[in-house]
């Protein structure tokens, strides 16, 4: 199993290429960046795909903000304008207007009215028109999906989550998704700059605000299982909701998940990230998909520190953090505490520096 974590500046986008239990090479794309990451990356990826005479065979996108939505747009107008085959066979995505089975029943009146749904949603359309809208909502309610020998377990978002989205887009009210997230919308984004300035050892851990964005709040976070190896996939959810999640799968604080690799939530915002759910897991590798050099300052440096400050962590453990992007910003986040800051709090950085990825080979 390769897996494969993408620049998306301060987005996600990554694809799981594996062979599965029926001897086959299967991919699975998860998140797709902004527009404007498909033509920096994915369309060449998925290419190769093409080329190799594969299949995607699952293709999740999380949620509706253009970080993560944007390249399954573009990729969508490659099929329709572009005259591309379509090679993705299911899709894990959540309309935000409605149920599917509701979108199904208007979606022929809305395309017809001035109201298109094209306008608010042009993945909910291309996913009706290709029979490929999936049949049921994507929550932590359905049971895990078996991909050829790969698990897959939705831990967010719960139904009511999935639901407060829907009551903020109705079906009747077309109007535009809030695909960009705005400083008002996260408590994430209420910083004016970052906060590089203070120590590992000097933040207030105590005191924590969790992010409110509804849109975040319905995201896709996973667990993938293949081989023994486990990622957790976090998407921008709420960090409560999917400590919820892995608390109803049996894991405590006590007996925590153990994981190979996370994929760290809402590109290590403070707001989505919290005590609560990494005392529930064990890991030593941690994925930051994120440029440093976005206006949402983010990684922030006290979600790191949250996370190398953990109460539940093993004394002896050594942490990676893996950066999707190598530039001055993003090695000048210890700069502060020091050179011996890395052997004080036992953890090495890693940086992507002549390809477009960060490349994980099982």
């Amino acid at each position: 199993m390769d897996i494969y974590f993408y620049q998306a500046e301060c987005g996600d986008a990554a694809r799981i290429r594996y062979v599965g239990n029926d001897g086959k090479p299967h991919n699975i794309l998860i998140d797709s960046g902004y527009e404007r990451t498909f033509d920096h990356v994915l369309a060449d990826e998925i290419q190769k795909v093409r080329q190799a005479g594969e299949r995607i065979d699952l293709w999740v996108v999380s949620h509706i903000h253009d970080d993560h939505i944007g390249g399954a747009l573009e990729y969508k107008n490659t099929i329709i304008y572009g005259g591309q085959e379509d090679i993705v066979d299911n899709w894990y995505y959540n309309p935000p207007r409605s149920t599917a089975k509701e979108l199904v029943e208007v979606q022929s009146d809305l395309i017809s009215s001035a109201k298109s749904i094209k306008q608010g949603d042009g993945l909910t359309e291309f996913l009706v028109a290709s029979g490929k809208l999936p049949k049921a909502d994507i929550t932590s309610e359905l049971p895990p999906l078996d991909l050829h020998g790969l698990k897959m377990t939705i831990l967010t978002p719960a139904s009511n989550e999935l639901n407060r989205l829907r009551e903020k887009y109705p079906v009747t009210d077309l109007r535009m998704l809030e695909r960009e997230e705005l400083d008002v919308v996260s408590e994430a984004k209420a910083a004016k700059g970052n906060d590089y300035h203070i120590q590992i050892g000097d933040f207030d851990l105590d005191h924590w605000s969790e992010d409110n964005s509804v849109e975040n709040g319905s995201s896709i976070s996973i667990l993938t299982e293949f081989n023994g190896k486990r990622t957790l996939w976090l998407a921008d959810s709420h960090p409560t909701d999917i400590a919820i999640s892995l608390k109803a799968l049996g894991y405590t604080n006590s007996a925590p998940i153990v994981c190979d690799y996370v994929k760290v939530s809402h590109h290590g915002s403070k707001g989505n990230n919290s005590d609560n759910l990494y005392n529930l897991i064990r890991c030593n590798h941690y994925i930051m998909s994120v440029d440093g050099e976005n206006k949402h300052n983010l990684p922030n440096k006290e979600c790191i520190a949250r996370i190398l400050r953990n109460q539940n962590r093993p004394s002896e453990s050594h942490y990676h953090f893996y950066f999707t992007y190598d530039n001055q910003t993003l090695r000048n986040i210890f700069e502060k505490d020091g050179e011996d800051v890395y052997e004080k709090w036992n953890f090495t950085n890693h940086f992507v520096s002549d390809k477009k990825w960060v490349e994980i080979n099982y």
